[in-house]
């Protein structure tokens, strides 16, 4: 199965670029025996469609970045209490700066990472990968007695 990751249109300025941690996402994701999908959105006609075609079949869970569509916050909502799929919606954004985040009644929100830039993927992946069962799973060795 695939953890799937969806950005909105961006709203990130002088901030670290996702790039810089998604090579570490990968391989969190194929060390816990998952793929990870990244889908980028131009426009909010696009988040919107990408986010109507999401169903189990497809993920197991979603690290969902609304970027610039977070300010007009009903479409996303509805289209959000529509997913199948639970999701953690991540930001980033910096402790600073914050950007606006999703009513509570959005769907199946597992969490919100917000605050860390492009570390909140990490975060993110993290609370995922909990979510899922597999927060041990990406670790090769196992210290014990």
């Amino acid at each position: 199965m695939a953890i799937v990751m969806i950005q909105g249109p961006d709203t990130a300025e002088g901030r670290l670029p996702i790039e810089a941690v998604e090579a570490g996402l990968n391989e969190r994701a194929r060390q816990a025996g998952h793929a990870l999908l990244h889908y980028r959105c131009a426009t909010e006609e696009q988040l919107l469609e990408r986010l109507s075609r999401m169903d189990r079949g497809e993920a197991d869970i979603n690290l969902f970045d609304p970027g610039a569509c977070a300010t007009d916050r009903e479409r996303v909502r509805v289209a959000l209490t529509h997913l199948q799929v639970p999701y953690i919606e991540v930001h980033d954004d910096s402790f600073d700066r914050p950007e606006p985040v999703l009513p509570e009644d959005s769907g199946p929100r597992v969490a919100v990472v917000n605050g860390y830039e492009a570390q909140s993927y990490t975060l993110a992946m993290s609370v995922a990968l909990e979510a899922l069962g597999c927060a041990e799973c990406e670790n090769e060795f196992n210290v014990g007695t």
